[in-house]
C-alpha cells in the first residue's frame, strides 16, 4: 500500500517479480503516511518492509515472521532499503501487523515499518541470487517446527545430511575482547548452546561452540557470519566443525559446559582433546 501503489498500475492482485521496484520514499513523512496506508490496505498475506537497516541479512528480515507462522518466501530490495515477506497464511500476516502496529519492528536497533502488500504472492523464480533466501527460509522454517531431519539438501550451501551441531568461530579484526559470556549471549538467539570452548591460534581468538541440534548451527551461522559484534570490528567468520560433540574439562572463563555445574574451575585453559586438534 502507499508508496507500493505507484508499482502495481491499477492490478492489486498480481504477482510482485523482480522487475518490482517501490519508489524510494522521504523519511519525513514516511512515519505518518505509514500509519494512514496500513489503515486503508486489505489484509494480504504479502508484507511490505520498508527502512531496513544496510547490512542486514536475509535470516534476520526472516526472523521478524517466523513467531507468528511459517514464512514462503523472502523479495530482498536492499538498493531500496526495503522487502517483501510472504507468509505462508494471510492469518500470520495479520497477527505481525497487529503485533508491530503499536511499536515498530527493529532489526540492529533500527526501526523497520510494516504493513499489506497490494500483491498476494511473491514470484521469485527467476530471480538471481535467491538461493540464499531459500536456504535461510528452509533453516528458519525448521527450526520453528522442531524438524532435524532435513530429507532434501540444497546443492548451494544447505544443511546436509549429518551436518554438525558443532559451529568454529574465528573472531577478526580483535579490536575489543570477545569473552564466552559474548559468544553465549549472540549465539543463545538461534538456540540452546550446551558448550564453549574458546582458545587462540596463531594469534587469532577462536571459538568451538555445540549447539543441542544442527539446525540451530545452522541458522546462527546463516545469520552471524562475516557480521561484526562491535561496529566496524570483530567480525565473526563460521563454519562448520568436523566435531560432534565438545569435551569440556572445566567451566571457567575459557570453557563452558552449561549442561553441568559439577565441574571444577581448573586452571586456566584446559588442555585439548587430542581429537578436537586436527578439527582446527
Amino acid at each position: 500500500c502507499g508508496p507500493e501503489k505507484l508499482l502495481s498500475s491499477g492490478v492489486s492482485n498480481r504477482p510482485l517479480t523482480m522487475g518490482d521496484s517501490p519508489p524510494a520514499t522521504d523519511n519525513g513523512h514516511d512515519k505518518k503516511k505509514f500509519k494512514r496506508d496500513r489503515s486503508q490496505c486489505s489484509p494480504s498475506r504479502v508484507l511490505h518492509l520498508r527502512q531496513i537497516p544496510s547490512g542486514v541479512t536475509e535470516a534476520e528480515v526472516i526472523s521478524l515472521g517466523i513467531p507468528f507462522g511459517k514464512v514462503s518466501n523472502l523479495l530482498m530490495l536492499k538498493g531500496k532499503s526495503q522487502a517483501f515477506l510472504e507468509m505462508a497464511s494471510e492469518e500470520a500476516a495479520i497477527n505481525m501487523v497487529k503485533h508491530y502496529t503499536p511499536a515498530a519492528a527493529h532489526l540492529r536497533s533500527h526501526p523497520v515499518y510494516i504493513q499489506y502488500s497490494n500483491h498476494r504472492e511473491l514470484k521469485t523464480d527467476h530471480v538471481p541470487n535467491q538461493a540464499k533466501v531459500r536456504a535461510a527460509l528452509q533453516a528458519a522454517n525448521a527450526m520453528q517446527t522442531g524438524n532435524v531431519a532435513i530429507t532434501s539438501a540444497f546443492d548451494e550451501g544447505g544443511l546436509q545430511p549429518g551436518q554438525s551441531s558443532v559451529l568454529r568461530i574465528l573472531v577478526e579484526n580483535l579490536f575489543y575482547p570477545v569473552t564466552l559470556e559474548v559468544l553465549y549471549q549472540i549465539f543463545s538467539k538461534f538456540g540452546s548452546v550446551l558448550k564453549i570452548i574458546t582458545f587462540s591460534r596463531n594469534d587469532q581468538f577462536q571459538a568451538l561452540l555445540q549447539y543441542a541440534d544442527p539446525m540451530s548451527a545452522y541458522y546462527a551461522k546463516m545469520a552471524l557470519d562475516s557480521h561484526s559484534i562491535y561496529s566496524g570490528c570483530c567480525t565473526l567468520r563460521i563454519d562448520f566443525s568436523r566435531l560432534t560433540s565438545l569435551k569440556v574439562k572445566y567451566n571457567n572463563e575459557k570453557s563452558r559446559d552449561f549442561t553441568r555445574f559439577d565441574l571444577p574451575c581448573g586452571d586456566g585453559q584446559p588442555p585439548l582433546e587430542p581429537a578436537i586438534v586436527p578439527a582446527f
